[in-house]
């Protein structure tokens, strides 16, 4: 059961990018799952289905043969600015498909260009991403996206030690887009709650709640080393009890500033809340 204000912060907090690494799900499978999640007790959890602009006809052709009338889809356009145009055409013949957000990488532009592109697609039913390196971004970016209705793509992790980042690194970004109030969304190795090393790979992981606490405490304070020290909180009952102690007004300042992320198995993070007491079985 998820009520009062854990509701507001999971609500729609796991996108579903079951197609993406490590678990590359098939079309037909990750489909099938994503459906499956909509009509689960989580289902409020759960955000829009991850999908590259390459695969939306095969998904719209899937959400038909279930009976979909529509399927909300964050659309990844890994081909960056150049190939945007024809990803938002390409979108349009999708029957079932509604997009309902664009995530796309900076790349080689300079970010007054790519704002040029990404501002007219912003709207009330459709979010847009633009993803900067982390180590990259800087201040002048965030001062430049804040006021545009783009928002911030923070990249977490991956399948190469080069893709992570150190508490360090990632309280920045994070620190940043409290001073502006720029709204960010993660990817990429962040399907767990809590901060740890990862068993197999041996990769420092983030936890997708020590960044919405340090979303807080972010926006509450401005300190990079405050924001740092709960990035790198690995004691479960100790993040428990600091989710445990969140006021609404709390919850209202996450959630403004941490939107989402992409997680490639949605059943991983709802088995740590549940884990953790913070949601239960109806």
């Amino acid at each position: 059961m998820i009520g009062g204000d854990r509701a507001e912060l999971f609500a729609r907090l796991l996108d579903d990018a079951s197609m993406y690494p490590p678990r590359d799900e098939h079309p037909p499978a990750a489909v099938t799952d994503h459906l499956a999640h909509r009509v689960a007790w989580y289902a409020d959890l759960v955000g829009p289905f991850v999908c590259s602009v390459g695969r939306l006809p095969t998904i719209d052709a899937l959400a038909a043969r279930h009976g979909v009338d529509r399927l909300d889809v964050a659309m990844v356009v890994p081909g960056g600015l150049e190939t945007l145009g024809e990803a938002v055409e390409s979108a349009k013949r999708c029957e079932r498909v509604r997009v309902v957000g664009i995530e796309i990488p900076l790349g080689p532009h300079r970010l007054g260009d790519a704002l040029s592109h990404l501002v007219p697609l912003v709207s009330d039913e459709r979010i847009v991403y633009l993803e900067i390196a982390v180590p990259l971004i800087t201040d002048h970016d965030v001062h430049a996206l804040a006021p545009t209705g783009v928002r911030l793509k923070l990249r977490t992790g991956g399948t190469s030690i080069e893709a992570f980042q150190s508490e360090e690194q990632l309280a920045a970004p994070i620190v940043m887009c409290a001073m502006e109030r720029l709204a960010f969304k993660c990817t990429a190795g962040l399907h767990n709650a809590i901060r740890h090393r990862d068993r197999d790979s041996l990769f420092e992981h983030h936890g997708f709640l020590n960044v919405a606490l340090a979303a807080r405490v972010a926006a509450a304070t401005g300190s990079h080393a405050s924001t740092r020290a709960v990035l790198a909180e690995r004691d479960p009952s100790a993040i428990a009890r600091q989710v445990d102690n969140l006021t609404a007004a709390d919850v209202r300042a996450i959630r403004a500033l941490f939107n989402s992320f992409g997680t490639c198995s949605i059943d991983e993070p709802v088995g740590d809340l549940l884990e953790l007491g913070l949601v239960s079985v109806p």
